[in-house]
Order: structure tokens, then C-alpha cells, then sequence
């Protein structure tokens, strides 16, 4: 066994595995620490248009393409289905950027993680990092192997890519909570059986708003096998729910009564899985929101869901993280060439402004009264219209590059806050017209 490296990253997600694979091609020792067996399930299928030249860079996209379903754009839905629109990436991005995907998170990371062995990294999977020590000469990582024997590795440089275990986070007591954003759970699970309607069948992953004291929401997305279906609720919310349902259902089956329950409180959801069945267990996932103080050091960098993660409603997830992850490594390069700290400072700077841009969205979405369309004021479906126009700002937003020009974008939000500025931004997106939001979002050639 590989007990030592230039590079050591702990964890082999679509951050880690990225990262070891730019570095790798840099011609980087790059030792890939996992502590599950890939393939294993995880949450987030649904991607946003720019992971598209991400996987042209990084060798995959011609095996997404065969692989794994085309996401066209997005339908929102109230929870009665008495209302729906279509928001359609071709609209707001040229080029086939505008046509993104759709995976199973279990297929889709293993890809991920065997291109970068292809690439030159060493994986060793069922490797639970217990400890890590920075030391004057380097970085000693201490791992549990498939829960038997300690191993002891050895590397000039770790790269965190731990997701939501936050490792060198944790270690080091620099994890904070981003202040604005409420704490939320999420539940999930896979059906079959399925009746799809024409946005579902066309691609689109649709998302049902849940408006009142759960201020979240419901996500359909189509993969290749099964309907990915899943429910975010405000923490409160969820745990005045589990008093109630532990009562009925004991402490191992309140998770699973709550996803059924809020699914089930849905006629958008309900009609499509009329007939069908679930074919996995319940996951859980928490916490939403949450960001290291400290990113990188002499001895470390953190990418990922490891470094920050936010409130998934808007998919940006897996975009954010491999993105980081191409910028962090021309930074680790630099650095470890003796060349400075300025490229990862940038790279740092730049990553920070994009999770502030996700971040005002979420907050755009969430605040009730952030977006005040003048014409529907007394709406009974304002929370859903601006879960609508949140929405599109992302798509806007991301017709350029937020990571490098966050500053002017986050201007742009503030500025569309204003029903007057809405009106105009509607007819730039080109959904003034009321009928183009009705139609079922076309796939491009």
C-alpha cells in the first residue's frame, strides 16, 4: 500500500476526485483517501449548465452524455399544481452549456473518481481519516482501513475534500454557521413507477414551493432509473414535526413518516407518483449552512461542500465544488513551486464570491419580502412567483462568470429586489410573455 505522497485528499466526492485529477495532470504523487466504497448513494443530482465545460476539461463529457439524463431547464409548481412555469437554459445561454444533466449521484462520483485514477491518482477507498497532524516537514494523516488496522500516510501537502464532515474544519474550530440562512433538513428518496408528466419526461427537474412554516420546497428530478424526489423544511418546522411523529412512529421511523407525509401533502407530487414505488430508504441530510474562517494554510487547502455548503435549492453544489477545485489546484501548484500564496489567495477570493452570490439568492428567495412584484401583492402564489424570479436571476447570473465578477453580480441582485427592475429583467429573459412560460422547455439539437 501507498503510505506516502506529494498531495494527500481526504475524501473522493466530485471536489476531491476533481481536484486530484487537475493535480495529477500536473504531475503531482496524488493519493485519493475515501472512506466509503464507491459506488454509494448521495444526494444532489441536478446540476447547473457551466459543470458542462468542467466535464469537457476533465475528459468526461462524452460519457455524461451517453450516461446520464439531459436537463433542459427547470419547472416550478405551487403545491396544488393549480399553477406551473417553465424557465428554459437556451433562453438565458448560448451555446450547448444550455443543456446540463441530471445523475445518479452514486454513478455519477464513481466516474468522477475513476478518471482520476485514469488520470494518475491513487485511491484507497474504505479509508477513514481519524487524525491529522501538521508537522515542520509535512502532514501525517492517520486512517482506519475497512474499520480494522490504524494506517499511518505521509504527504507534503493535504487537500480537505471531506464534504459535510469538515475534517480540517472541524479540527481546527474554524467552522461558523452563515448567519442569514436558517438551518434545514432534507429528506429523499428514489421511486419507479413513475408517471412522469411532459416537463418531467422532457428532462427538466421540477420544484414544487412549500410556502407557510415549512418555507421550503420539494425536488423531482429525473434520472435514467428512478425519480429522485425530495423535501427541504425549515428546522423548525422539522422538529416540531418529529415530536409528533416519534409518538407514532418510534425514533427509527419518524424520519421516514415526515418525508411521507409532506410528499404526500403535495397534488403536484402526488399525481405522478400515482401507482408507483419507493425503492430506497429515506436519507437524511441537515445543516445547510455552514462555512470554514480558515481555507488554506501552508499545509492545507479545503474545497467543496468541506469548505462551505449552502441551502442546495438552486443546484449549485457540484458546480461551486469543481470549480474550486480547478481553481484551488493552480493555487497548490503555484505555492508548492515556490512561486507564492497570490494565485491561491485569488482562487480563494474568487470561490468566496461565488458562495456569497449563491448565498444572496437563497436570502432573495427566503426573505419574504425581498422581491416585491407590484402587480401581485395580494397573490395568494407571491411566495411561489418569487421562488420563480429568484430563479431566473441564477439563470441571468449565470450567463457570465460569477466567480470572477461577484462584485457586480451581487449589485445585480440588490438592484432586481425592485418590482421595477423585475418588470425590465423579465423582458430581458425573455419571459414577459406569458405563454412562453406555459411551454415545456425545447431540447436543443
Amino acid at each position: 500500500m501507498n503510505t506516502s505522497a506529494d498531495i494527500i485528499i481526504i475524501g473522493g466526492g466530485p471536489s476531491g476526485s476533481s481536484t486530484a485529477t487537475y493535480l495529477a495532470r500536473l504531475g503531482y504523487d496524488v493519493l485519493v483517501l475515501e472512506k466509503e466504497h464507491f459506488p454509494r448513494e448521495h444526494v444532489g443530482e441536478s446540476m447547473l449548465p457551466f459543470t458542462y465545460d468542467l466535464f469537457e476539461e476533465l475528459g468526461l463529457l462524452e460519457e455524461m452524455k451517453a450516461r446520464f439524463t439531459r436537463k433542459p431547464g427547470v419547472t416550478f409548481s405551487n403545491a396544488d399544481a393549480s399553477q406551473e412555469s417553465h424557465w428554459c437554459f437556451n433562453r438565458v445561454i448560448d451555446g450547448p452549456q444550455a443543456l446540463s444533466f441530471h445523475a445518479r449521484r452514486a454513478h455519477f462520483d464513481d466516474l468522477l473518481l475513476r478518471n482520476s485514477e485514469k488520470n494518475g491518482a491513487t485511491v484507497i477507498e474504505g479509508a477513514t481519516v481519524t487524525a491529522v497532524d501538521f508537522e515542520p516537514q509535512g502532514v501525517k494523516v492517520t486512517a482506519e482501513i475497512d474499520h480494522g488496522a490504524l494506517q499511518i500516510f505521509e504527504a507534503r501537502f493535504l487537500v480537505d475534500a471531506s464534504g459535510q464532515n469538515a475534517f480540517v474544519a472541524r479540527k481546527l474550530g474554524t467552522q461558523k454557521p452563515f448567519k442569514r440562512l436558517n438551518v434545514r433538513q432534507a429528506l429523499s428518496a428514489h421511486w419507479v413507477d413513475t408517471k412522469l408528466d411532459a416537463s418531467l419526461a422532457n428532462g427538466n427537474i421540477k420544484i414544487v414551493h412549500l410556502g407557510g412554516e415549512k418555507l421550503g420546497w420539494i425536488w423531482m428530478i429525473p434520472i435514467k432509473d428512478s425519480l429522485s424526489i425530495g423535501v427541504a423544511l425549515n428546522m423548525s418546522y422539522a422538529k416540531q414535526e418529529r415530536k409528533r411523529l416519534m409518538a407514532q412512529h418510534g425514533r427509527d421511523g419518524w424520519e421516514k413518516a415526515l418525508y411521507l407525509q409532506e410528499v404526500q401533502s403535495s397534488p403536484a407530487v402526488m399525481s405522478v407518483l400515482e401507482g408507483a414505488k419507493m425503492i430506497d430508504e429515506v436519507a437524511s441530510n441537515g445543516d445547510f449552512s455552514y462555512y470554514s474562517e480558515k481555507k488554506f494554510d501552508d499545509q492545507f487547502a479545503i474545497v467543496g461542500d468541506a469548505s462551505g455548503f449552502l441551502d442546495p435549492i438552486f443546484s449549485s453544489g457540484i458546480y461551486l465544488g469543481m470549480m474550486s477545485a480547478k481553481l484551488v489546484s493552480g493555487g497548490i501548484d503555484e505555492m508548492l513551486k515556490g512561486k507564492g500564496k497570490e494565485r491561491l489567495e485569488e482562487a480563494y477570493k474568487d470561490i468566496s464570491g461565488g458562495y456569497q452570490v449563491v448565498e444572496e439568492l437563497i436570502c432573495t428567495f427566503y426573505e419574504p419580502n425581498s422581491i416585491a412584484f407590484s402587480d401581485i401583492t395580494v397573490d395568494r402564489n407571491f411566495g411561489f412567483r418569487k421562488f420563480e424570479t429568484a430563479y431566473s436571476i441564477l439563470h441571468l447570473i449565470l450567463a457570465g462568470d460569477f466567480f470572477k465578477n461577484h462584485e457586480r453580480y451581487l449589485k445585480a441582485i440588490a438592484t432586481l429586489k425592485s418590482a421595477e427592475m423585475i418588470e425590465k429583467f423579465k423582458s430581458l429573459t425573455g419571459h414577459a410573455d406569458e405563454a412562453k412560460m406555459e411551454e415545456v422547455c425545447l431540447m436543443p439539437a
